[in-house]
């Protein structure tokens, strides 16, 4: 258990926002920053551990100081071995193997010594891939300096269970944003038509279990990893496989719930054949679909959907798009209703 309270700076992806900002507060008050950045002041590192839709989570100290090496004070060091010895008390234990400074003029004589003075407090050595992430920057108001300590030794956006390296996998984090924009019940049926390696299934797992949940991929090896993955997640909960094409597999209808990540040109598919892929899956998830049934489709063929949205006839009725940010990338979920 935490032994003080942390004033922590959350790290989300845009677009993921407002969904870990309801997330963050049942752990304490929580705000928006920036829509990249939340403010977190709770005791319960534990329970920071298990954001899921938060990239990454650091303990913060904010010093007057007009120059960074008046961080070097005594009384600075002091507060920063304190929230060091708290990260330390986390369970399970994260253990940290090197410390990596991320500041603008990170290699000056004054940052390179706040570096090393952290790393003498924490026990470890400064390194340039380190696993304890120290961002020192300038803070807000003025004449102030910001100290963040990530709490863990990998992100938070990191799933633990994704132990195959598939191509092509959607961010978790946007993948629970997604869910949560889906509001999935634990009366609903769940459709996944192209589901990779399972990340929005799976990601359901940790939070309300569907009454069935099915995962469809053409790609026989994309199945076995979503079947490692959901192993390795070690979730309560059924998802069914299936290695085919959603378009032909013989699928039982009635899905409240259907989602797709189709390909979209930069690892798999191509541009020019992704509208008509668009259109199919719209018409085949109308087949598949309950009365009401919602769909999302997270794409970045965004002309190319809204044109298919158009002219389609398969009686999906747009309610919302929502923009993702990540990266360079900018894809869009489309969420959809059945009329």
């Amino acid at each position: 258990m935490s032994q003080i309270t942390h004033e922590l700076v959350l790290e989300v992806l845009d677009g993921c926002g407002d969904s870990a900002l309801e997330e963050a507060g049942r752990l304490g008050p929580a705000r928006q920053v920036t829509p990249t950045e939340l403010s977190l002041v709770t005791d319960d590192l534990d329970g920071v551990r298990g954001l899921r839709r938060v990239v990454a989570a650091s303990s913060g100290l904010t010093v007057p100081a007009r120059r960074p090496r008046e961080l070097l004070e005594t009384s600075v060091q002091q507060q920063l071995a304190e929230l060091l010895a708290d990260i330390g008390r986390q369970r399970p234990r994260q253990r940290f193997h090197g410390l990596r400074l991320e500041a603008a003029g990170s290699q000056t004589p004054d940052m390179r010594r706040i570096a090393e003075a952290i790393a003498e407090l924490a026990g470890v050595e400064v390194s340039e891939d380190g696993d304890l992430v120290v961002r020192v920057r300038r803070g807000i108001p003025e004449h102030t300096w910001q100290i963040l300590l990530r709490t863990t030794p990998r992100p938070l956006s990191t799933r633990p269970w994704r132990t195959v390296n598939y191509p092509g996998a959607v961010n978790g984090t946007i993948a629970a944003t997604v869910l949560d924009l889906l509001e999935v019940g634990s009366e609903d049926s769940v459709l996944d038509m192209t589901c990779g390696s399972g990340t929005f299934l799976i990601e359901q797992l940790h939070d309300v279990v569907p009454a069935r949940a099915l995962g469809v991929d053409l790609d026989p090896s994309a199945i076995e990893a979503a079947q490692q993955h959901q192993r390795a997640a070690r979730r309560k909960g059924r998802i069914d496989w299936i290695a085919g094409d959603v378009l032909t597999a013989e699928i039982d209808p009635g899905f409240t719930r259907i989602l797709t990540n189709p390909p979209w040109g930069t690892l798999h598919g191509e541009h020019e054949s992704n509208e008509q892929l668009l259109a199919d899956l719209l018409a085949r998830a109308a087949q598949l679909a309950a009365p009401q049934a919602r769909m999302g489709v997270l794409t970045h063929e965004i002309t190319r959907m809204q044109r298919v949205l158009e002219e389609s006839s398969s009686g999906w009725r747009p309610i919302e798009e929502h923009r993702f940010f990540q990266k360079g990338h900018h894809p869009r979920l489309f969420l959809l209703e059945r009329g």
